[in-house]
């Protein structure tokens, strides 16, 4: 399968909740240190104690979330593995396992962080929606 484009990126990130207050053009920088990711059946995408170091987006396929020997969520189409992980680089508790091929689309930490770096208003939007969401735990 060809890369994606731009736009095609943009659109997929679109579905990223951390991402909603987010401008089309600020979707775009981050849309261009997106990777596309392809996982062959059966392959672990995430382990439950190993560090976390991507946030990545189901373009296509299912996946597996496993905690032991159960299957809590089959994941598709737009939702999210790993979203915390841009931030926290603790292991998450379950294990992610392509059930399909899947398609996916990687955003590493490291080149989150040089983006954010240089990017004032995408790290502020990204803090608000982060604090509206502890706002909702909260019961605020």
């Amino acid at each position: 399968m060809a890369e994606l484009n731009i736009v095609e990126k943009v659109i997929a990130l679109e579905a990223v909740d951390l991402f909603k207050n987010l401008s089309g053009e600020q979707l775009a920088r981050i849309a261009s240190i997106a990777h596309q990711v392809h996982i062959a059946p059966g392959r672990t995408i995430l382990e439950p104690k190993r560090e976390v170091d991507s946030l990545y987006v189901i373009l296509d396929g299912e996946v597996s979330l496993v905690r032991g020997t159960d299957v809590i969520h089959t994941a598709k189409q737009g939702e999210v593995l790993g979203s915390w992980a841009l931030f926290d680089p603790e292991p998450m508790a379950v294990e992610a396992r392509a059930e399909t091929d899947v398609l996916l689309l990687k955003i590493a930490r490291g080149d989150f962080y040089d983006l954010l770096s240089d990017n004032m208003q995408i790290t502020a939007a990204i803090f608000t929606t982060l604090v509206r969401r502890f706002r909702q735990l909260a019961g605020s």
